[in-house]
């Protein structure tokens, strides 16, 4: 006779998570649509900048491998 076992289900609970208190932020007149609205036009400010800054390395790396004639 062959014994089978039973598989065992563990079951995790997930804690709560807190809501955040918005009334701190939108009591000093800043709406969390414009916090967001301004940290987009950074990133998007910053990405620009990095990928020009990408241009200049690489034709700088390019001039530096030609041969010079």
């Amino acid at each position: 006779m062959s014994s089978q076992q039973q598989p065992t289900i563990n079951q995790q609970t997930t804690p709560l998570i807190a809501p955040i208190d918005t009334k701190p932020i939108v009591e000093n007149g800043q709406s969390p649509t414009a916090i967001i609205l301004a940290i987009a036009i950074l990133i998007a400010i910053l990405i620009g900048s990095l990928t020009g800054l990408v241009r200049v390395v690489v034709l700088l790396i390019l001039r530096q491998s030609k041969p010079s004639r």
